[in-house]
């Protein structure tokens, strides 16, 4: 059996040649077996357990198979291996994929597995990590992207993402995409049937809603089964003979993290979890599926008057019932190493009682937790304008209060974990979004660009200048408000929202208004928060710009930063931001001296970004790994195609933290009068503390007397019994944030 190969993290060619061919000579199935490994994942992980994933089956005599799952902390599965006989069976009706939760798993451990068949056939190996314990101060070592659009297969840049050898990725949404591609149109490569990939059945009305929608003519449930499992399965094939098997090689090589976005729900009718259902829909007489028509989302349309459809407060009609809705979950659920949460439990939320639950949190180590949120299954309906040609982002719609973009049970969720979070200690709070909650374009408006740059000779490259009605302030603006508002007012520090989908990378502020959402004049920073948009790691919008030049993308990023200042929005970039540091831009020498809004842009790559927390929790650095896009249905391997690089990185430091200090510890004294020091304790806003000494609770005989407690520097006065007193100090800074810090004194006096 071959051996997990591990490379530098170091993008230097030699070794990422090396570590590729032998990434790629385990990670491709056994093509003499009678059972057939698609591929393996493991995800979701927590400090003892993970799910892993897999897909097997004999094509020429599909059936049940069940399957033995063996995991080990050693590369070579030499020692330490330990075998689940009947990890799972795979079933017909989940397209033959199977996954297990394995529990007892030791924190802080990478772990290899393999599943086996009855015949002895293996699967390639995995690697996953499990999360250390809550309590340690370790380094965070993770990345994130997403969009994986089957026109860019083989997915050049997965190659690279082994050699980093991540904690954790992050695949953001987008994982599959429903449209059609066509690598035969650049060539025979492997011969291989998927080649060409036509689109799915369509599940619904035109995508924009436009209309009242109709009925007839859509996928079956049964089609949407078919046609969407057959988009998951093509992500993991080849496309070159000897070739990478696309996506197979990054789902193995750590564990993940996965969320869901438009794609794997159709972009249609069904990306609105919460919006109303609407009536039967799918096969020739529209009558397949009793609901999940979906509803007309046009300003005043003729199945919206009122606007009735922007917010449902429906007590039962919301398309996450749907049972096409259902069926597309439970296929990306299939085929995704995501733990069975069970369902909501929210009777006094209709919208969200009941439902998959798909959000969730892990603490990795002391100082950093990753919230994972649901962005689809629980928002109010894409609204649009009244001729349907195009999202309203417009107040009174996009600003309506009762819009959702989480559901409010979610929402609730996430507020109370973020504040526990800050009260708890834990330096960085990294909130996934499968849309960017960063504002890049007026409020209900575009950009006027001017002095754009050449994209490439005939490019048809279209600028992003606008935020569109799925994103968070350009549909779901009052909500987003509410959110960023209560993370400013909670003094929660060091919130980092990471998103993919507008397939460009780019690094901002967030920004909202104490007062008035719909007046930018009144928008501040939110302090010690920004947002980084990632990806695609492989879909298009990057490909239609072929002048891969920083002039290109500063002449780009100055554009936008311009017309964002003409208007009243916060710039491009963390120009300014606290605690930034090292700041690096390919192509820009000056970037950490003289840092311009370029050095946190990049629009015409494919790319990931990698996220690093100190052991210490004190500094983060971000690092944006990319090559140049490559074109549509081109079937380029990273072997022969651009290849990976840093594009940019920077550091920021960790907001200042009120701290307690009691003074030295481990004293030992005689005099029966002595003085406490809390002199040392910080104050994060720099304003003065109070203090607040005091004998903790269960010392037995009366301890001691503490004199002036209320002040940094208290008199104590001991009794005459010899014993080791506590003391603990309490300071409160001018925000009302506290901390604690306890000191011992040996009282050795007569």
């Amino acid at each position: 059996m071959n051996s997990l190969h591990l490379c530098s993290s170091r993008l230097r060619r030699p070794m990422l040649t090396a570590g590729v061919a032998s990434l790629l000579a385990i990670f491709t199935p056994h093509a003499q077996a009678a059972v057939s490994f698609l591929g393996v994942s493991a995800g979701d992980a927590t400090s003892t357990s993970a799910v892993f994933w897999t897909r097997a089956v004999d094509s020429a005599a599909p059936a049940s198979t069940t399957l033995a799952l063996e995991t080990t902390s050693d590369v070579a599965f030499v020692s330490g291996v330990n075998r689940v006989a009947s990890a799972c069976t795979t079933d017909a009706a989940k397209d033959y994929t199977c996954k297990l939760q394995l529990n007892g798993l030791t924190p802080n451990t990478m772990y290899y597995y393999r599943f086996v068949a009855p015949s002895g056939e293996t699967s390639v190996i995995g690697r996953v990590k499990t999360a250390p314990d809550a309590s340690a101060s370790v380094p965070v070592h993770f990345g994130f992207s997403g969009d994986n659009d089957g026109l860019m297969r083989p997915f050049a840049l997965a190659t690279v993402l082994p050699s980093q050898n991540l904690d954790f990725y992050m695949n953001l949404g987008d994982v599959i995409y429903e449209t059609a591609s066509n690598l035969t149109a650049s060539g025979a490569h492997n011969g291989a049937s998927w080649l060409n990939s036509a689109p799915v059945t369509v599940s619904g009305s035109s995508a924009s809603l436009n209309g009242v929608p109709t009925s007839t003519g859509f996928a079956t449930a049964a089609q949407l089964k078919a046609d969407y499992e057959r988009k998951y399965r093509e992500n993991f094939l080849p496309v070159n003979t000897g070739g990478q098997n696309s996506l197979q090689v990054m789902y193995a090589a750590q564990g993940n993290y996965t969320t869901w976005d438009n794609h794997e729900l159709g972009n249609r009718q069904y990306i609105n979890g919460g919006a109303p259902a609407g009536g039967s829909v799918g096969g020739p007489d529209g009558t397949d599926m009793p609901t999940g028509r979906g509803v007309d989302a046009r300003k005043n349309g003729a199945g919206n008057p009122d606007n009735v459809n922007d917010v449902n407060s429906s007590t039962g009609d919301y398309m996450n019932r749907a049972n096409g809705f259902h069926v597309l979950q439970n296929v990306f659920l299939n085929y995704q190493p995501i733990a069975d949460r069970g369902f909501v439990n929210s009777p006094s939320d209709p919208r969200t009682n009941g439902t998959k639950r798909m959000y969730s949190a892990q603490q990795w180590g002391k100082n950093a937790i990753f919230i994972n949120t649901d962005t689809r299954s629980y928002r109010d309906l894409r609204i649009k304008t009244a001729d349907g040609s195009a999202d309203d982002t417009s107040a009174p719609r996009a600003n309506n209060p009762g819009r959702s973009y989480l559901g409010a049970t979610q929402f609730a969720w996430l507020k109370q974990t973020l504040l526990d979070a800050q009260n708890a200690g834990t330096q960085w709070k990294f909130v996934s979004l499968s849309d960017p909650i960063d504002q890049l374009g007026p409020l209900g408006g575009a950009l006027k660009l001017d002095s754009l740059p050449s994209f490439g000779t005939g490019s048809a490259y279209s600028p992003v200048n606008s935020d569109g009605g799925k994103s968070y302030i350009g549909g779901y603006r009052a909500e987003r408000n509410s959110l960023l508002k209560f993370i400013a007012d909670n003094h929660i520090n060091n919130v980092v929202f990471i998103a993919t989908d507008d397939h460009q990378n780019r690094v901002n502020e967030v920004a909202y208004s104490p007062t008035d959402t719909e007046n930018q004049t009144t928008y501040v920073k939110v302090p010690y928060s920004f947002s980084i948009v990632a990806g695609p790691l492989g879909a298009t919008g990057p490909d239609a710009i072929t002048n891969h030049t920083f002039a290109m993308a500063k002449q780009y990023a100055d554009s936008i930063t311009a017309a964002q200042r003409a208007a009243g929005i916060e710039p491009l970039g963390l120009m300014g931001y606290p605690g930034l540091h090292g700041v690096f831009r390919e192509g820009d020498p000056t970037a950490d001296t003289a840092t311009q809004a370029v050095d946190f842009y990049s629009p015409d790559t494919f790319n990931f970004v990698m996220l690093d927390v100190s052991a210490d929790g004190n500094e983060l650095t971000a690092t944006v790994m990319g090559m140049d896009a490559t074109a549509q249905n081109s079937g380029i391997e990273y072997s022969s195609g651009p290849q990976a690089r840093k594009i940019l990185s920077f550091k920021v430091n960790a907001a200042p933290r009120t701290v307690a200090s009691a003074g030295p510890k481990g004293l030992t004294v005689t005099s029966r009068q002595i003085t406490l020091d809390g002199t040392a304790s910080t104050s994060a806003d720099g304003k003065p503390l109070t203090y607040a000494w005091s004998i903790p609770q269960g010392q037995g005989y009366p301890s001691a007397a503490i004199l002036q407690a209320e002040t940094a520097t208290p008199t104590v006065q001991f009794n005459q019994r010899q014993a080791v007193y506590t003391f603990q100090l309490t300071v409160t800074d001018s925000t009302g944030t506290s901390a604690t810090d306890v000191v011992t004194v040996n009282y050795a006096g007569n």
